[in-house]
């Protein structure tokens, strides 16, 4: 039976997922206008320092509603959001030592812009230029909102349904992979109370109330800073510089070309699963209580094996650190990158993915160290001063994630592919319900279409044909 202690962090945990605030051990910050950036936010704006046209940070998605919304309720609690979350009013400046941190305004609407294509024709190859449009826009993060909000009218459905897309563009400084169901709960929510006050009040016009959130995301960069100068690191020094001891290299790919220099220009080449290779990853997970992450990744470093031939691999996956009560309610960037070195230990595939699980494990145990600090350690260690410590990077989300849900509507949503990536390649697997979505994005200066499409047919081909108690040399293709 549970103490009294861990029942009453149990419900600190739930009362500070919904937003509502708890004695998180979260301090408020020292000057409410500025904080210093955390580790998450530092990465992304130093890339964006070093390549101001870069859009390999934008994120954008494209909520499609089929059903009667009310845009203007729908507008209002889109800027409560904002109102709720000061990340989503903040812009990011150097102090006159160099020193990047993040400056929070009161006020700081995003930009709204308002399509009509009721009328028109091609209405749906017109949306997809739009979002292309919005994915591709570079963002100022020193004088722009970090979100771009547009609401685009379509044509109704064939039973006259009418059709609302919104697209939100925002920049990876402001989103990880847990920020929609934050923004999801919360849109939702004031879009319900947008349409009350609609309803009862003469003044429709104005500003729905926004309760506080504490804490944000400013007080947590402030947190997470001053913890780091003050804790002993040497274990996870000393964990990091294992990882690149010996003969390994960073770059482990299949390149077909190494340019001096590559663009971040990418393309996406997206499958579903086999019939097989679903049914396979599901119940090998499950006959190994293994999660389907761990035998997804077994399958990929396979495939990895089989095109290179190296068995020594180093393989980049992130962490979401919301860990503290309080963090899983924010909109912001807590995400942190890790490497995997995966070695092939074992003989079976369920041996392997047994290895890959624990190999995953230990690197999850020192997944709070920054990863600038594991950059640093990975060139020391190479001895390469340009080394990353992995050229790919390997995202599974297994869990359903439900979009802007909104009453009286069906939702559909969707991701848009930006056309630009910071690593080589990226490949992100979606486990819904009935199937399991592969997209793999790969820069085009360095790959070719048909050598992502062979890493395709290899991570299927050994899904489909990996058994816990077989020997997994088997299942590595012919190349």
């Amino acid at each position: 039976m549970p103490t009294l202690e861990e029942l009453q962090q149990v419900m600190r945990e739930r009362l500070g997922d919904v937003g509502i605030a708890v004695d998180t051990g979260i301090p408020a910050r020292r000057d409410r206008d500025r904080a210093p950036l955390s580790f998450s936010q530092r990465l992304v704006w130093g890339h964006q320092q070093r390549v101001p046209d870069s859009t390999a940070n934008n994120i954008c998605l494209t909520f499609t509603y089929t059903g009667e919304v009310d845009a203007d309720a729908l507008r209002h609690a889109l800027f409560g959001v904002v109102r709720r979350h000061e990340i989503l009013r903040t812009t990011y400046h150097c102090d006159d030592d160099g020193v990047p941190y993040q400056r929070i305004h009161a006020d700081f609407p995003p930009p709204l812009r308002t399509v009509d294509l009721r009328d028109t024709e091609d209405a749906d190859e017109r949306l997809r230029s739009l979002v292309a449009e919005a994915a591709t826009e570079v963002f100022d993060l020193a004088t722009e909102s970090s979100v771009r909000l547009t609401f685009v009218n379509l044509p109704p459905d064939d039973a006259g349904a009418p059709r609302l897309a919104v697209v939100i563009a925002m920049q990876h400084i402001v989103w990880d992979g847990m920020t929609l169901p934050a923004m999801a709960r919360d849109t939702a929510r004031f879009y319900d109370a947008a349409r009350l006050r609609a309803l009862d009040s003469a003044d429709a016009d104005a500003e729905i109330a926004v309760d506080p959130l504490t804490p944000q995301v400013a007080d947590a960069a402030e947190w997470e800073q001053d913890r780091f100068t003050r804790a002993d690191h040497s274990a996870d020094i000393r964990f990091w510089e294992e990882q690149f001891g010996g003969d390994i290299p960073t770059a482990s790919l299949p390149y077909d070309r190494r340019p001096d220099a590559a663009s971040e220009r990418s393309a996406r080449l997206d499958r579903n699963l086999s019939d097989a290779a679903e049914a396979n990853l599901r119940a090998l997970g499950a006959e190994l209580r293994m999660p389907p992450f761990s035998v997804f990744l077994a399958a990929y470093y396979l495939a990895l094996r089989a095109i290179t031939g190296r068995t020594d691999i180093l393989i980049g996956t992130t962490v979401a650190n919301r860990e503290e009560a309080g963090l899983r309610a924010l909109v912001g960037n807590f995400s942190n990158s890790i490497p995997l070195r995966i070695q092939g230990q074992g003989n079976d595939f369920g041996e392997l993915v047994t290895h890959v699980r624990a190999v995953t494990d230990a690197a999850f145990d020192h997944r709070t160290f920054p990863f600038e600090h594991i950059i640093e350690i990975a060139r020391k260690a190479t001895g390469d001063e340009h080394a990353y410590p992995f050229d790919s990077l390997v995202l599974f989300l297994d869990q359903k994630i439900d979009g802007i849900a909104l009453p009286g509507a069906e939702m559909t949503w969707e991701l848009a592919d930006k056309g630009r990536i910071a690593l080589p390649l990226t490949v992100e697997a979606f486990m819904h319900p009935d199937h399991t979505e592969v997209q793999i994005s790969y820069q085009v200066d360095l790959f070719d279409e048909s050598t992502v499409a062979r890493l395709h047919d290899h991570i299927d081909a050994i899904l489909s044909a990996a058994a816990a108690h077989a020997p997994y040399a088997g299942l590595l293709p012919d190349e």
